[in-house]
């Protein structure tokens, strides 16, 4: 039952990177970013239960504070009244970008059973994968660095999920604490720049 459950939120957040690989404006795509965490912090806490491990439980609440409820909330301050943001930031080649998260999506299933699923034998293990490239994907398709720290923040939430399913306990709380430091410290430079010089995209950060 809890492997079952574990499997279904798992296919909700990828769900959630589909929707904001089709997301065409900067709030819902906070939004659905936040929704996204709030899944893993959700899924990370029903594992850590399932283990009996005090370190996913607290990387859980850590999860759920930092990057469903913080970072969302930073970024959602910062355009508060700028009317810009009630704008499309895509307005074209969104089909395009879905059936490319589709190609991605099986190709992700397709390395996973090939490559680590004889040596980690676990159901549901491809999805993290799939939430890395699609995520990866996001980040190269738009221009806008708030819409690139979302697709940055989905690549964190992929290697805590694969981490949680893979990897020894004490390196997932401590790497767990370092993205988030980083994804702080990456949104700080990412909002100051844009308070001094407006709205930003990736290659006015590249100077």
């Amino acid at each position: 039952m809890i492997s079952v459950a574990i499997e279904f939120i798992g296919t909700l957040i990828i769900l959630t990177a589909f929707e904001m690989l089709g997301q065409s404006y900067i709030k819902p795509l906070i939004n659905t970013m936040a929704f996204q965490s709030v899944l893993l912090a959700i899924l990370i806490a029903i594992i850590g239960f399932q283990r009996g491990s005090l370190e996913l439980i607290i990387l859980a609440i850590l999860t759920l504070v930092v990057r469903g409820y913080i970072i969302p909330h930073v970024m959602k301050w910062n355009i508060r009244g700028n009317k810009i943001w009630d704008y499309r930031e895509m307005t074209t080649g969104v089909p395009a970008l879905v059936i490319t998260g589709i190609f991605l999506t099986i190709i992700g299933y397709g390395l996973y059973q090939t490559a680590f699923y004889p040596l980690f034998k676990i159901k549901g293990g491809a999805l993290p994968i799939i939430l890395l490239l699609l995520g990866f994907l996001l980040i190269i398709a738009r221009k806008n660095a708030l819409a690139q720290m979302v697709g940055y923040i989905i690549e964190e939430n992929a290697l805590l999920y694969a981490g949680t399913m893979l990897i020894p306990l004490s390196f997932i709380l401590e790497a767990g604490v370092l993205l988030d430091v980083i994804g702080l410290i990456l949104l700080g430079v990412i909002l100051a720049e844009e308070r001094e010089y407006g709205i930003l995209e990736i290659e006015e950060l590249k100077g």
